[in-house]
């Protein structure tokens, strides 16, 4: 049996479970290609909590796959009562693995002998913007900021360095751990499958008749300072002074949206830069592989999928270098960066790449070639695979 910890707040009552439907479906390949029994442990869904998931659904306990246990104690640092633990004791001594987090969970596991693996995302300063983000009080900010840094030093510290291994989801967490666990996974999570990627001839086709056109930048995710969606505008200001031919769609919500509306008719670039609701993933494949540029003004260092999904279309990444970008720019040769907050830096290199056809056709192809040596399935299967060794080791 393998242990797994989530997140993933769920309820299990009346032997139906409610899930979230993209956590359902990835469970589901763990199942398929795990071939052993998955015990799933998560936080209890609240009442509260179910009205701001987007997709749940509910499923049968008997047509789940897996099983699943909901527990109201936190897993995560602080303390569980004497019934949680003597539970989660009784589930780890059936396990041959335990996969997830929580430094209750990785200290059971290392003091009953049973090899646990540590999946982490956010490196600290990641974790710290996101915390802080949109807190405008500098006493609000503070306190945030400080939570973070106990949680860090109280929990995951600790979980990474009882750990026999790390999956470290992104280049800036997989750096950032290597003070504490020096056997590291790096694996690059997206939802684009083979299936998914710009077709070849598809994409030739693309590139030639980008020739007799304006260039088509594109930006979708969280309209968020954290994002840098306003910037993405500000990018287009400096584009349009340049004199570059363009169109920039950007599709999303959130807190900025009237800001860039306000900004991009300030601006007068309304017949260039078009604003839309948020698209569903399926959809916005599409409108992404008639594009030609991402433009990603991320501020933050986290491991979004945006990266992999817009090189999966044939799009090259016209970035902020974070750290996550930084490194991922170096390992795929696909995109261009200029400094964290400088849109006019960012304007420049747009404009010298879009006026240099070639150099534009080489990074997409670059960008396709990238996202298919790291498609979901490629990366989900070194993460069983690893799995799968550490089980067999066990047995």
């Amino acid at each position: 049996m393998i242990l797994m910890v989530h997140a993933n707040p769920v309820r299990s009552a009346q032997g139906v479970v409610t899930v979230d439907r993209k956590f359902h479906n990835g469970m589901l390949e763990y199942v398929e290609r795990l071939g052993t029994p998955i015990v799933s442990l998560h936080p209890h869904l609240t009442v509260e909590q179910e009205s701001k998931v987007m997709d749940l659904v509910r499923i049968p306990e008997a047509q789940l796959g897996y099983r699943v246990m909901t527990f109201d104690d936190s897993f995560h640092g602080g303390k569980v009562s004497a019934q949680t633990r003597e539970r989660l004791a009784d589930l780890i001594g059936q396990s041959s693995v335990v996969y997830g987090g929580g430094s209750v969970i990785m200290a059971l596991a290392r003091s009953m002998r049973v090899p646990a693996v540590c999946i982490v995302e956010y490196n600290f300063r990641t974790a710290l913007v996101f915390a802080t983000e949109g807190v405008e009080s500098l006493l609000s900010r503070a306190a945030r900021g400080a939570r973070v840094a106990h949680y860090y030093v109280r929990d995951q510290i600790p979980s990474m360095r009882r750990a026999v291994m790390l999956h470290c989801n992104g280049y800036p967490i997989f750096e950032e751990s290597r003070w504490f666990n020096k056997n590291r996974l790096l694996y690059l999570d997206s939802r684009m499958r083979t299936d998914m990627l710009i077709l070849e001839e598809e994409l030739g086709r693309r590139l030639i008749n980008r020739r007799d056109r304006a260039v088509r930048l594109i930006f979708s995710g969280r309209f968020e300072p954290a994002k840098g969606a306003l910037d993405v505008a500000k990018v287009a200001e400096h584009c349009a002074a340049r004199g570059l031919k363009f169109t920039l769609d950007m599709y999303g919500q959130g807190s900025q949206r009237e800001e860039i509306l306000a900004f991009v008719k300030r601006a007068n670039l309304e017949s260039m830069v078009r604003v839309h609701e948020p698209v569903e993933y399926p959809e916005l494949l599409k409108v992404t592989k008639d594009s030609d540029l991402f433009v990603c003004c991320h501020v933050q260092d986290d491991p979004s999928c945006t990266y992999l999904e817009a090189m999966g279309c044939g799009i090259p990444i016209a970035g902020y270098s974070n750290k996550m970008w930084t490194s991922m720019q170096a390992d795929s040769g696909a995109g261009i960066l200029s400094p964290v907050g400088d849109a006019t830096s960012l304007a420049n290199e747009i404009a010298k790449l879009c006026n240099d056809p070639n150099r534009l056709d080489a990074l997409s192809l670059r960008a396709r070639a990238f996202a298919s040596a790291h498609t979901f399935e490629r990366e989900f299967s070194r993460r069983t695979t690893s799995l799968l060794d550490i089980v067999h080791r066990r047995t």
